[in-house]
C-alpha cells in the first residue's frame, strides 16, 4: 500500500493536460495545483499512463489490435466492438490512440526530458526511451505525426507534421542518446528507486537493453520494403555490444495495483473482475475468434490465453459480427494466463517479443546469432510467461503449414500467438507489415463492405478542428488504402 499511495500523491501533485495543444504546467495558482514536478514525481506518472494507452480498458490500443489480428470477437448476445468489427474508421474512431498519447505519457517524459539538472540524466534517458516507444507506434498507426515541433505546450499550439520516415529515423538517434546517458552519468546522478522507476526499478542496464530492442524493432519494421533499411544501419544502431532483452526480461509496469476501487490493473479491471468479484464491464462479451481457437488446436498455450466454455474441458469461438452465432455463455473468454489478477502487472514488451525479433534479425544476417535458437527461446518464453510450461515438446513436434524452416512466416506466426490478449496492437501492424499468419480473415459482414483489414487509422477530427493547416488532409477510404511508409 505504501508504494501505491506514494504513486497516487505523485499523480496528483503532476496532474494531466487534455489536448496535444495544452500546456502542461497551465494551471491557476493554487494548491491543488502545483506548477512544477521533479522528474522523480512525473516518471511513474507517465509510466501508468503508459500502461492505461497500451494495455488499459475497452479502449486500449490492446483492444483494437487484438480485434484486428482477428483474436476477440463478441458473443451474440452482446453489440460490442461493433465500430471496430464492422471497420468504421473516422475521424472520430478511437481518437485517444492519437490524443491520449500526447496528452498522457508523452507530455510526461517531455517534462523530464526538459530538465537540465544533470543528477537527473538516468531520468532524462528513460524518458527518451519511452518517448521513442510511444513515437513508433503513432507512426505505425498514423504515418505523419507531431514529432519536432510537438509537446511545447503554449510555446506552439499548432505543430507541424513530420514525415515518418523521417521520424523513425530521428527515433534511432534519441534513443542512442539516451544509451550515451546510461553508459556516461555525471558524477551526480541518481538511479531511479522502484517506487519511481516502475518499469525496471532503476536497472539503468536493462534500459539500455529495452532501448537497443526497440531500435531492433524500428529498423526491422522497415526491413520489408526495399531500400529502407541495410546492414549498416544495423550495425551503427543495434550491434553495440549492448546486446536486447533476452528470456526473462519482460518490460512490466507495477505502480502497486491492488483489488481496491480505482486501483486495481486497468486490464484486469476491465476485463477480469470487479473488486467484489463480478465480472468486469467487458468480460462476459469478449470472446475467442473461431480462427483464434482453430489454429490453437494443438497448442498447449490455448488453455491459458482463453478458457474452457464453463465447466467443461472444451475451447470454441466465434467469427466477429456473427449476431446469430452462439452466445457468450457456449464460448471461450480470455484466459488465465492472461488476466491473473487485480495486482497484475501490466505489459510493455515480453522477452518473447524481443526474442522472436532477434531471430527474424539473425535469420536476414542483420545481427549474429542462431536463429533457430533465438526462435525457439522466444517461444518458450512465450510459454513461460504465460503459465504453459515446457515447450520443448511442443517445439519438437510443430511443424509450419508447408514449411517447417525457421522463417519470417514461423516467426510471426509465433509472435502472434505469443502477443494475443497481452499486446494486439503490435499483432496488428505486423500483419501490415508481413502478411502473415497468411489466412488471416478479415471481419466478415463489416457495414464497411471491406475485404481487408484497415492499414492505418485517421487523425481525429480535433486535430482538424486546432491544427487545420498542418494536418494531413484525409478520406474515410485512406483507412483501407493510405499506407504508412514501410508497408509493401
Amino acid at each position: 500500500m505504501k508504494r501505491l499511495n506514494k504513486f497516487l500523491i505523485a499523480l496528483f501533485v503532476v496532474g494531466f493536460a487534455t489536448s496535444c495543444s495544452d500546456d502542461y504546467f497551465d494551471v491557476n495558482d493554487s494548491v491543488n495545483n502545483p506548477v512544477s514536478s521533479t522528474p522523480a514525481l512525473s516518471l511513474p506518472v507517465a509510466q501508468k499512463f503508459t500502461v492505461d494507452v497500451l494495455q488499459g480498458d475497452y479502449n486500449s490500443m490492446n483492444t483494437l489490435g487484438n480485434l484486428w489480428a482477428y483474436s476477440w470477437a463478441a458473443g451474440s448476445n452482446y453489440a460490442y466492438f461493433t465500430d471496430e468489427t464492422n471497420y468504421v474508421v473516422t475521424s472520430s474512431f478511437r481518437t485517444g490512440t492519437f490524443t491520449t498519447v500526447y496528452t498522457r505519457p508523452l507530455n510526461n517524459y517531455e517534462v523530464i526530458i526538459k530538465n537540465t539538472d544533470v543528477k537527473y540524466s538516468n531520468y532524462v534517458a528513460i524518458a527518451k526511451i519511452m518517448k521513442a516507444f510511444h513515437f513508433q507506434y503513432l507512426v505505425d498507426a498514423y504515418g505523419d505525426v507531431p514529432y519536432s515541433e510537438a509537446l511545447q505546450g503554449s510555446a506552439n499550439t499548432t505543430p507541424a507534421y513530420d514525415n515518418a520516415n523521417d521520424i523513425y529515423d530521428n527515433l534511432i538517434v534519441l534513443l542512442t542518446e539516451a544509451q550515451d546517458l546510461i553508459a556516461n552519468p555525471d558524477a551526480t546522478a541518481i538511479t531511479p528507486s522502484a517506487n519511481q522507476d516502475i518499469m525496471l526499478h532503476g536497472d539503468m542496464a536493462m534500459w539500455a537493453k529495452f532501448a537497443n530492442t526497440i531500435k531492433l524493432r524500428i529498423l526491422l519494421r522497415q526491413s520489408e520494403k526495399a531500400g529502407l533499411v541495410s546492414q549498416a544501419d544495423f550495425d551503427a544502431a543495434v550491434n553495440n555490444g549492448i546486446g536486447f532483452l533476452n528470456a526473462g526480461e519482460d518490460v512490466l509496469c507495477n505502480p502497486g495495483y491492488v483489488n481496491e476501487t480505482n486501483k486495481q490493473n486497468p486490464y484486469w479491471g476491465a476485463f477480469g473482475k470487479t473488486v467484489a468479484g463480478d465480472p468486469a464491464a467487458n468480460a462476459e462479451a469478449t470472446r475467442a475468434t473461431n480462427y483464434a481457437i482453430s489454429k490453437l488446436s494443438v497448442d498447449p498455450r490455448k488453455a491459458r490465453i482463453f478458457k474452457p466454455v464453463g465447466n467443461t474441458t472444451n475451447f470454441a469461438g466465434i467469427a466477429q459480427n456473427d449476431t446469430f452465432g452462439p452466445a457468450s455463455a457456449s464460448l471461450s473468454g480470455i484466459g488465465p494466463g492472461i488476466l491473473t489478477g487485480a495486482n497484475q502487472s501490466g505489459v510493455i514488451m515480453l522477452s518473447a517479443e524481443s526474442l522472436l525479433l532477434q531471430a527474424e534479425a539473425a535469420s536476414k544476417g542483420y545481427i549474429s546469432g542462431d536463429a533457430e535458437a533465438l526462435y525457439n527461446a522466444g517461444v518458450q518464453a512465450s510459454f513461460t510467461y504465460l503459465g504453459a510450461g515446457d515447450a520443448t515438446a511442443y517445439l519438437a513436434s510443430y511443424a509450419f503449414p508447408n514449411n517447417p524452416a525457421v522463417n519470417l512466416e514461423a516467426i510471426i506466426y509465433q509472435k502472434w500467438v505469443a502477443l494475443m490478449g497481452i499486446n494486439g496492437f503490435e499483432n496488428w501492424i505486423e500483419y501490415r507489415r508481413t502478411g502473415f499468419p497468411a489466412d488471416l480473415p478479415y471481419a466478415p459482414n463489416n457495414l464497411s463492405g471491406a475485404t481487408s483489414i484497415p492499414v492505418r487509422l485517421l487523425y481525429p477530427s480535433s486535430e482538424y478542428a486546432a491544427n487545420p493547416d498542418n494536418v494531413p488532409a484525409q478520406t474515410s477510404g485512406d483507412a483501407f488504402t493510405s499506407k504508412v511508409f514501410w508497408q509493401n
